[in-house]
C-alpha cells in the first residue's frame, strides 16, 4: 500500500513540474502604445518588427536572447511578465493574453499576438 501511495505521489510531482512556464509563447509584432501622436507616427514608420517569446528566449531580427526564467506576475492588481537572467528583470505589462506593454510613461510599445 505504501507502495503504491508513493508512486502516486512521485506521479503526481511529475505532472506538477512539467506545468510549468508562461501562456504567452508565440509570435508577436510591435505596435505603436503612446498617447502621443508624434511618437506613434514614428513607431509606425519604423515598421512592425516581429519578435518570438519561447519558453525561456526571445527571438527578434535573428537574434535569441535566453532567459533564466520567463514567468507572470501579479502586483496591485496588474498582471507582469518578467524576464528574468540572474537578478536583473525586465518586466512587461500584460494587457491582455494577447497583448503586452513595454515600457511606459511617454514611450511605450504595444507587442501584439499574431500567431
Amino acid at each position: 500500500m505504501k507502495f503504491i501511495k508513493f508512486s502516486a505521489i512521485l506521479a503526481f510531482a511529475a505532472v506538477l513540474s512539467a506545468c510549468g512556464g508562461h501562456d504567452y509563447e508565440g509570435v508577436y509584432e510591435t505596435r505603436a502604445g503612446s498617447n502621443n501622436e508624434l511618437l506613434n507616427s514614428f513607431v509606425e514608420m519604423a515598421g512592425g518588427e516581429k519578435l518570438v517569446i519561447g519558453s525561456d528566449y526571445i527571438e527578434s531580427q535573428g537574434k535569441r536572447t535566453l532567459f533564466d526564467e520567463i514567468f507572470e506576475r501579479e502586483s496591485a492588481g496588474e498582471h507582469y511578465l518578467v524576464f528574468k537572467t540572474g537578478e536583473t528583470e525586465e518586466v512587461w505589462k500584460i494587457v491582455d493574453k494577447n497583448t503586452l506593454m513595454q515600457g511606459g510613461g511617454l514611450m511605450s510599445i504595444k507587442l501584439v499576438r499574431v500567431d
